[in-house]
């Protein structure tokens, strides 16, 4: 990586507290490099300057780094055999009781969240079952979260929703929809940091221990070594016997294969095992 641009993120990485070093080498570069062009600079010298006399710059350049996009069942197949195959496996035994617990990892601005609301909302109805159901959603990101809390979405964010969902879950209310508070109530907005090098699970939910974690197209933007240091933190929050969703793109490492086992042939879903340990 060049040496504009390691200063470039150490410079982020002083401004906001966070952990921008992490990010991969390409992607770093060429979000960067899109600024630049963006603005019309000359080079990374004269952005790197920019950058520091600009006060809204920053929060600007973060937001490219961090690629923030997300839609409703992104990933239909996914989504289909989580809701037909997989979600009745990870309810609690107790037809009456109980406790589920989700947690969307780096959530953007609740898509997935509120789409894994919805199918669990529905398997529930179907096997007239009611646990109660905790479904955390996290991201570095104050802006998105206040999204996701607000529960209003555009209409090109519903493409996977189908029409029977479209008129149960969700209200029009202008030029977009708003989620149902039935939905809202199933999920906790709450910010945490997947590089954070002193936690491994949200504070809010207390000690991890999810039968259902989704953290998806957020691996594949780190450096090998931050890739495997946020894994080994999902790992350790999932319960035995639960259920981990991955991007297209993203992959177990090879020291938790016999740990967890990939269900389908398709869909990156995998379960770990009853017995696992590291």
């Amino acid at each position: 990586m060049g040496e504009t641009v390691v200063d470039i993120l150490r410079f982020l990485t002083d401004h906001f507290g966070e952990d921008f070093h992490s990010y991969s080498q390409s992607l770093a570069e060429k979000r960067i490099a899109e600024r630049v062009k963006q603005l019309r600079l000359p080079g990374l010298s004269e952005y790197h300057q920019f950058l520091q006399r600009d006060c809204g710059e920053p929060a600007y350049l973060s937001r490219m780094l961090r690629i923030r996009f997300s839609s409703f069942f992104r990933d239909p197949l996914q989504f289909e055999l989580l809701r037909s195959q997989i979600m009745s496996s990870l309810l609690p035994a107790s037809s009456q009781g109980g406790f589920l617990r989700a947690w969307s990892a780096a959530c953007a601005g609740g898509e997935e969240p509120c789409s894994l609301a919805i199918i669990i909302d529905e398997t529930l109805q179907m096997l007239d079952v009611h646990p109660k159901v905790q479904i955390f959603a996290t991201d570095v990101a104050e802006d998105a979260l206040e999204e996701g809390r607000a529960g209003y979405y555009a209409t090109g964010s519903l493409g996977g929703v189908t029409l029977q969902q479209l008129k149960t879950y969700f209200t029009p209310d202008g030029t977009g929809y708003r989620i149902s508070p039935k939905i809202l109530s199933m999920i906790s907005y709450c910010r945490h940091d997947l590089l954070d090098p002193h936690t491994y699970a949200p504070p809010e939910s207390l000690f991890g221990g999810f039968d259902l974690i989704c953290c998806r197209n957020f691996l594949m933007y780190l450096d090998p070594q931050a890739y495997l240091r946020v894994f080994d933190n999902l790992f350790r929050a999932l319960n035995p016997g639960g259920v981990l969703l991955l991007g297209k793109a993203e992959s177990v490492p090879e020291r938790y294969h016999q740990h967890l086992v990939r269900i389908f042939e398709c869909g990156n879903l995998y379960r770990k095992q009853q017995t696992g340990r590291t």
